[in-house]
């Protein structure tokens, strides 16, 4: 049978959201922004669909980051803040290909970028502008029987957005990527009984920014979501891995010791089904971080369907 509606359509605040990083790697590892957020699509049981529609969520995030750490985890301080507002549409045709239900997303996102690197000889900045447009064309859900389904997508990260350049190099003003990325993911969720059991595995490939001739390495991320529904009330625990695990590169040459960041995160989540609209909140606290910026981020969601 079908995810129910009021667990998967309602929860759409993260369906598409394998999505942007938002803390400066201008100073850290890749040349830029990481393509995808780190624990975006927390709280959504991604291997399942919902019912034929068109739908809506708007998410609001703030992200937080004191240090910038190294390899081995020795911190220099920075100060760094953004907010960003994500918009994201979501169709279910009804249609079936190979066995499974189809889905096609988008999502835009405009950001204010706050960035204070002065411990590490650099300047203060506030920027304001849109990342790339992140188009989905292609999800593929199946149900696999006895509460578990199984998803794959394919998404794009548009080479468009808010980015500068001084000098042949990449501004810390900049918040949006001057090359395309393209995203292959694979969900499984276990739902019964109001569980939701998900484990999302996003891997992000890079292409040449061709203006400063810099490679971000490969990326590899993982989002895990553990909750319960009682009545109109959802509680969990959330969590996300993610690693490099190609070097960065520029010039045909290794950039440092190849910039490989590193990030475990934890969080709560909780959620209110209202019955037309859903709010999720979630909170991921940084534990571990290599190469990048120890942040920590919170979520505000509302979805509907229109």
């Amino acid at each position: 049978m079908r995810a129910s509606c009021n667990k998967v359509s309602a929860s759409l605040s993260a369906i598409a959201l394998a999505t942007v990083s938002m803390w400066s790697r201008s100073v850290s590892a890749s040349e830029n922004l990481s393509p995808y957020l780190p624990g975006a699509t927390t709280g959504v049981p991604m291997g399942a669909l919902p019912p034929p529609g068109l739908y809506y969520s708007d998410t609001f995030y703030t992200t937080n980051g004191n240090s910038l750490k190294d390899g081995q985890g020795k911190g220099v301080p920075l100060k760094l803040r953004n907010y960003t507002n994500t918009s994201l549409f979501v169709w279910v045709p009804g249609w079936h290909l190979l066995g499974a239900e189809y889905a096609a997303n988008v999502i835009f996102f405009y950001d204010q970028h706050n960035v204070d690197t002065t411990s590490l000889g650099g300047y203060r900045s506030r920027s304001t502008g849109f990342f790339n447009p992140i188009l989905t064309p292609v999800i593929l859900s199946w149900n696999l029987g006895n509460g578990f389904f199984t998803s794959t997508s394919m998404s794009a990260y548009l080479p468009d957005g808010n980015y500068h350049y001084e000098g042949g190099k990449t501004l810390q003003t900049s918040y949006a990527n001057d090359y395309w990325t393209v995203e292959p993911s694979w969900a499984i969720s276990y739902l019964h009984n109001g569980w939701d059991f998900t484990l999302n595995n996003i891997v992000d490939i890079n292409k040449r920014n061709p203006s400063t001739d810099y490679l971000s390495g490969n990326a590899y991320y993982m989002d895990l979501t553990a909750s319960k529904t009682i009545g109109a009330w959802t509680f969990g625990a959330i969590g996300n891995y993610s690693r490099q695990f190609t070097d960065d590169r520029q010039y045909g040459e290794v950039v440092g010791d190849g910039n490989r960041f590193e990030h475990v995160m934890v969080g709560p989540l909780v959620a209110y089904d209202f019955g037309k609209a859903k709010v999720t909140l979630r909170y991921l606290q940084n534990v571990r971080t290599r190469n990048d910026v120890n942040v920590s981020m919170a979520f505000a969601s509302v979805s509907f369907a229109l």
